[in-house]
């Protein structure tokens, strides 16, 4: 649930954190925290979600996690009582796969983990060139993003990249290829190249927890066009 649908920005007061309720500080349009969202709804975990405004951060936000970036999970120790935080996407991740075992994440086997988790770890070269395209969607940045998509499509051997259902790396992976439809100029798979990736991308996106909190396109798009214009509208609808 979220506390509060607005971002939270330098003039508000942090809400109080309850017992037995982890609480996840976001930005609706963030993919890193779409990554804890996905594993929290895939494992059908309640949480509260509180969203910082990035532009306009709380000093209060700021010594929780100074770094000011999202997403920081939080909660209450129920033996100390104390307040309890972990920053960084992948951590995160990490920490509620083994917190919450029910619909384990990442594989069993050690090495077919490892081998995931090298994947995930290298889908920073993608992301790099994502960005490269939404800031100029020229032909250069386009092949290169599309030769860093290569390097999946080359591996994905199955419906999942974690087999006949979702696993940890499809869902760390996941929020920017659900980003791909809004870089202006680019249209995936243009050249017929990523057949395999372009199936997955189908079978994604019918997932039951990509689609528990995706954000509509059209207002993804919207709030791309505030970015652009030197003025990010966090709260847009």
């Amino acid at each position: 649930m979220t506390s509060n649908p607005k971002h939270l920005k330098a003039d508000s007061e942090c809400p109080p954190l309850q017992e037995n309720q982890l609480r996840l500080y976001s930005m609706r349009f963030c993919p890193f925290v779409r990554r804890a969202k996905l594993v929290l709804a895939a494992k059908n975990v309640d949480f509260e979600e509180v969203r910082i405004d990035l532009g306009d951060q709380p000093d209060w936000y700021l010594k929780k996690n100074p770094a000011g970036e999202v997403p920081l999970l939080e909660w209450i120790d129920k033996d100390s009582k104390e307040t309890r935080s972990i920053p960084e996407s992948l951590i995160i991740c990490d920490y509620l796969d083994e917190l919450y075992p029910q619909n384990r994440l990442h594989p069993t086997d050690p090495y077919l983990k490892a081998q995931h988790q090298v994947l995930t770890s290298r889908f920073s070269n993608v992301y790099s060139e994502f960005y490269k395209v939404f800031g100029e969607s020229n032909a250069k940045n386009i092949e290169e993003l599309n030769q860093s998509l290569s390097v999946y499509e080359q591996v994905l051997q199955n419906k999942f990249f974690g087999g006949t259902k979702p696993a940890m790396i499809d869902y760390m992976i996941w929020p920017w290829f659900e980003l791909m439809s809004n870089l202006t100029g680019y249209v995936f798979n243009a050249d017929g190249k990523l057949p395999k990736l372009a199936a997955w991308i189908k079978a994604m996106d019918a997932d039951e927890a990509v689609r528990k909190y995706r954000v509509p396109d059209e207002i993804i798009k919207k709030f791309i066009a505030s970015r652009r214009a030197g003025k990010p509208d966090f709260n847009v609808e």
